[in-house]
């Protein structure tokens, strides 16, 4: 599946949000041109999922027809989305979309008249039968997770995203380091025990060095939690001009044209190759002593990797070539 950025355009101002430092950098939405040339790329690659993101996509006044395309093309959407659009939409993409991720946060970062409309979005949503996913972003300043459980209860959501905060490319938002994820992974442990107390399966978004865990921590995430790994792996990230990066926080490591490359599978060994040089850089010692490394775990998350940020002009002049 593929991230497409239609809009980097929003109507909130998450702390922690990374998407935020690329506003400057793609003030236009996708057009129309650009979008028929993915969508005819994305069919000639198989592809059975797409996820329409931003900023927030249902800013974009396209969106609804773009849905229906990318559907009619027989690819699954997936919408990520803070829910504070307006309340006819709903009726609009509720048939088109088959997963709605909603990004369910703390009270304090919403106006009145904001959480009111997110409410009663989440709530026609319900009503119209569509699938509901909570994702829930930790950073310094957002680590309660209490209204998130009475979120998921209030709106009978069945599965979670979340993650810890990554750093942006001017690491100016509000983000966790390597150095803090032992702490804050402990304290993840317990909001995925909660969840699954009230059976709500569980996702990681990305992924985390498996030594900054207790064995029993770490056991645990890997039978209950989708996709927990110490293995980054490119999210594919689309712009809105069709440029691509291997994720957001390493926008550094991208390609000018996704439809350049013959389809995903050639564009995943790309981003997979033009990282190599990442996987082993200032990773510890202690790291190639232990039977997961470059196995199940590669140091986690690129983009936390203390030292990574020296090798990225490097690999700008060595990535962008189908």
């Amino acid at each position: 599946m593929i991230k497409i950025f239609v809009t980097y355009r929003c109507n909130l101002a998450c702390p922690y949000c990374f998407a935020r430092d690329l506003a400057a950098d793609f003030p236009k939405d996708m057009d129309e041109a650009a979008f028929s040339r993915l969508l005819d790329w994305m069919a000639g690659s198989s592809l059975s999922a797409a996820a329409f993101i931003g900023g927030e996509p249902t800013l974009h006044p396209g969106l609804p027809g773009m849905l229906a395309r990318t559907v009619e093309a027989g690819i699954s959407t997936v919408l990520f989305t803070n829910a504070l659009f307006e309340p006819d939409l709903a009726e609009q993409i509720a048939p088109l979309v088959s997963n709605f991720v909603v990004n369910y946060n703390d009270p304090t970062l919403y106006a009145p008249a904001q959480a009111a409309r997110m409410h009663d979005n989440l709530g026609r949503l319900r009503g119209l039968g569509a699938r509901l996913t909570f994702s829930k972003n930790f950073s310094r300043q957002v680590l309660d997770y209490g209204y998130f459980l009475e979120g998921i209860d209030r709106y009978r959501v069945r599965s979670v995203r979340y993650d810890i905060s990554r750093p942006s490319a001017s690491g100016a938002n509000d983000h966790f380091e390597l150095k803090d994820t032992s702490r804050i992974m402990a304290h993840v442990v317990g909001f995925v025990k909660a969840c699954e107390d009230r059976g709500v399966r569980t996702g990681l978004d990305c992924s985390v060095r498996l030594c900054d865990m207790r064995d029993e921590d770490r056991r645990y995430l890997e039978r209950v939690s989708m996709k927990f790994s110490g293995v980054c792996h490119p999210s594919l990230d689309v712009h809105p001009d069709l440029s691509a990066s291997y994720c957001l926080p390493l926008r550094g490591v991208g390609v000018p044209d996704v439809t350049a490359f013959a389809d995903h599978e050639a564009l995943m060994w790309h981003f997979a190759q033009a990282v190599r040089p990442l996987r082993q850089a200032n990773v510890s010692a202690d790291c190639f002593d232990c039977k997961d490394f470059m196995r199940r775990c590669q140091g986690g998350c690129l983009a936390l990797r203390a030292g990574a940020g020296p090798h990225l002009e490097q690999l700008q002049t060595e990535t962008g070539r189908p």
